[in-house]
């Protein structure tokens, strides 16, 4: 397993990379971080060039403190297919990565062969979650350690995971508590504005031409979304991975393995 930094866009982005064969990259949501994607790498560097990466703003990746946008993203993951020496990408992304993932799709066709989308929606959160955030990212940024924590670990189980997931696998829910937590607290206060700053492609999901896979959880907030999504993607696949919410590849790693795995072998 290759640990680096790539310069993307004046942005150092830092980088695990494993295996070899097709281009696969795997990108978390927002507040995770290239940890939570391990388990996929381990699974399917077998079969393919894995990189994963923190976005800007988590973990060990740098940030521009003037912020950045969802459009920064989409250009950021065409830079970092180019500065691999890589034609064309297999996007496989959980909610933030799943909707940059689509947004890519939809500008840089010609790059992306297939997509995976894990729990990411066409358009921002809703008011009243963005509420809800904005209370949580204020304790993160100015919370005591103790506050922060709880904080992480209310946030985690209420949003992004299925109601026994911390009492089912304890260890894995606190590594994503600790990864978290590693985001800094300037930075931890910039994350959210790239969902709010997400125009909702809804209209757009028809002109998606590339394979795509949807894999959903029936824990998600919006358990109903997926099923939408693939029907309006041509040709899109549904899976649908049982007791898992939001983050579904960290509530189930094997079985989301499995799916891409399967998906993407089958790929011409």
């Amino acid at each position: 397993m290759k640990k680096y930094t790539l310069d993307v866009n004046g942005i150092p982005y830092a980088c695990i990379e494993q295996g070899a064969g097709p281009l696969l990259m795997l990108m978390h949501g927002t507040t995770g971080g290239k940890q939570l994607m391990l388990p996929q790498v381990e699974a399917l560097s077998d079969s393919f060039r894995c990189v994963t990466f923190d976005w800007p703003g988590h973990a060990e990746s740098g940030y521009n403190p003037a912020g950045w946008t969802a459009d920064d993203l989409v250009e950021d993951v065409m830079a970092i297919i180019t500065a691999l020496g890589e034609e064309r990408a297999i996007l496989a992304g959980v909610s933030q990565g799943g909707a940059i993932g689509m947004r890519v799709a939809l500008k840089y066709p010609d790059r992306v062969k297939a997509l995976v989308n894990m729990c990411g929606g066409p358009g921002g959160p809703p008011p009243a979650a963005l509420e809800k955030l904005s209370q949580f990212i204020r304790i993160m940024a100015e919370g005591s350690d103790d506050e922060r924590r709880h904080a992480a670990v209310e946030f985690s189980k209420g949003y992004l995971h299925a109601p026994d997931f911390a009492e089912r696998d304890p260890q894995r829910f606190e590594n994503e508590i600790d990864v978290l937590l590693s985001h800094s607290r300037e930075s931890i206060q910039m994350l959210f504005d790239v969902p709010k700053s997400y125009v909702d492609i809804t209209p757009c999901l028809g002109a998606i031409s590339c394979p795509t896979l949807i894999i959903w959880a029936p824990f998600d907030s919006r358990p109903t979304l997926g099923e939408q999504m693939a029907a309006a993607i041509p040709g899109a696949k549904l899976v649908t991975i049982e007791n898992a919410g939001h983050h579904v590849n960290v509530d189930a790693p094997a079985e989301t393995s499995a799916a891409i795995k399967a998906f993407a072998t089958a790929l011409a």
